[in-house]
């Protein structure tokens, strides 16, 4: 999702790192790696494609001018939104009017246009088994605390509530799977998860050239092909385009994982997931599914035909873009808290990891991104240090340990940025602050919908975007020291 894309530009990485190099010192916990995944032994890996089979992106970056653009010009917010228009208005004219009219009939039949179609639609039509996992629920959305407090009625709510559909398990037959987005071909058709909505939701597998989406008429061309793709006689799917993130990973993939992994009836399923995840989302993943169940790692572009392929409803969804500029009336993200329940049971255990560790109770978490920056952060930063809360890079910490710092948080202030998607992990108690540019376009209700499902609410620090920038709802921002005081106060007039 756009709101919580932690790519950067290396020139802006520099920038940053210059720009916080003079910012206190951050609490470290001293700690050992998880072992590599090579450790494990029923890790199996699907050899790669050459790079010029690679999804139409992955091919253009490694050209000369795809470097000579990533390492140079995409810095230029003008520049970059010139390509990002052409790559999503031209790049279809390519496909459909060159690739698709002049290609070999073997090419233009790979990348025929084929119907999209939801998965309990497809279960439906087809006779497939479906097993429940999670019932329905209802998540109350209250409207988050803003300070300063003259800017409450700027947060419009979406809704008072929303509900959550429930949780199943689909079993179908010759399912073919692509590493990098969750989309299955079967019968000619394409299934997606029931909460996609293709007129309103653009996905980060047509920014990449993996496919080309027709929103009205609902169909797809697939444009990835691997040739020489596997067979296997069964697995349960959890590839997705958005994984790499681990904000994603955390509130759309893992929780699915655990509540397949937690059923009985699917013990002995291996399963498969993304190639080149991060050291910290693989920690996760063997913490769910233990070290007994096959975890098939799948390259971007190649292909994996099973037999019985399984695939879990939706347990959190928020669209990764959208296909209109203005944001009014998108959704902000929704979560399953049964799915999110479970999740949360598989790290109770990770108590006794680190009962001789001394956790602080009020963090302040450190952004280290390119991308919605606290301008005066090195002001913020020392006021809060000046209050008894500890500076916390949750990058340099474990899956493991994260999970422990945020379970033993009282009070945890945040930019907003993927590391704060731990707030799942704290307790229910936990009071959430978060920094934040004031731009209409904002999905403010995203992370209290997500704080909401575990039974929390957020709070909102405004800040005012820089009048130098022009990155929309990316902008970096000033907050005003005094609304910063007032949230102290209060958060100690509470305790």
């Amino acid at each position: 999702m756009a709101f919580i894309e932690q790519q950067s530009d290396p020139f802006q990485h520099k920038n940053m790192q210059s720009e916080t190099s003079a910012l206190p010192l951050e609490w470290v916990l001293p700690h050992e790696r998880v072992p590599s995944v090579q450790a494990f032994s029923k890790i199996r890996h699907i050899d790669p494609l050459p790079i010029k089979k690679h999804d139409t992106a992955t091919t253009l970056r490694n050209t000369w001018f795809g470097r000579i653009y990533t390492n140079y010009l995409k810095q230029y917010t003008f520049i970059r939104g010139i390509f990002h228009w052409i790559w999503r208005n031209g790049y279809p004219f390519y496909v459909n009017h060159l690739t698709a009219l002049l290609s070999k009939p073997s090419k233009r039949h790979a990348i025929r246009w084929r119907p999209l179609i939801k998965l309990s639609t497809f279960a439906q039509k087809n006779g497939i088994p479906i097993f429940k996992l999670a019932d329905e629920a209802v998540v109350d959305t209250p409207k988050p605390k803003v300070f300063p407090s003259g800017d409450q009625g700027y947060l419009l709510s979406p809704h008072d509530r929303y509900k959550f559909p429930a949780v199943y398990v689909a079993a179908i037959s010759n399912g073919l799977i692509y590493g990098g987005t969750n989309l299955v071909l079967s019968d000619g058709k394409v299934i997606c998860h029931d909460l996609y909505d293709f007129k309103r939701d653009y996905t980060s597998e047509e920014l990449h050239g993996r496919t080309l989406i027709n929103a009205k008429s609902k169909r797809m061309r697939w444009l990835l092909h691997d040739e020489e793709s596997e067979r296997i006689p069964t697995a349960a799917t959890f590839v997705d385009a958005c994984a790499f993130n681990y904000a994603h990973w955390l509130t759309e993939v893992l929780p699915r994982v655990a509540i397949f992994c937690a059923d009985e009836r699917f013990k002995d399923i291996p399963i498969v997931v993304n190639e080149g995840l991060h050291n910290n989302i693989m920690e996760s993943l063997f913490l769910v599914v233990g070290p007994e169940r096959e975890v098939i790692l799948l390259p971007i572009g190649r292909g994996l035909s099973c037999d019985r392929l399984y695939i879990t409803s939706a347990s959190g969804y928020v669209p990764f873009e959208w296909r209109k500029t203005k944001l009014s009336g998108c959704p902000h993200g929704v979560f399953s808290p049964p799915a999110f329940d479970i999740l949360r049971k598989h790290f109770n255990r990770l108590e006794q990891n680190f009962k001789d560790q001394r956790w602080p109770e009020k963090i302040f978490l450190r952004r280290n991104s390119g991308y919605r920056k606290v301008i005066n952060a090195i002001e913020v930063e020392k006021l809060f240090l000046s209050r008894g809360y500890v500076v916390v890079e949750p990058e340099k910490l474990t899956f493991s340990q994260q999970v422990a710092l945020f379970k033993n948080s009282k009070t945890i202030v945040s930019s907003s940025g993927a590391a704060l998607a731990n707030i799942i992990f704290a307790p229910r108690d936990s009071k959430v602050f978060i920094l934040i540019s004031k731009h209409p376009d904002t999905i403010y209700w995203y992370w209290q919908n997500l704080a909401c499902v575990s039974g929390k609410t957020v709070n909102y620090v405004f800040g005012k975007i820089s009048d130098s920038e022009v990155r929309g709802v990316h902008a970096s921002f000033i907050v005003d020291l005094d609304d910063l005081v007032s949230l102290i106060s209060e958060v100690e007039t509470q305790c």
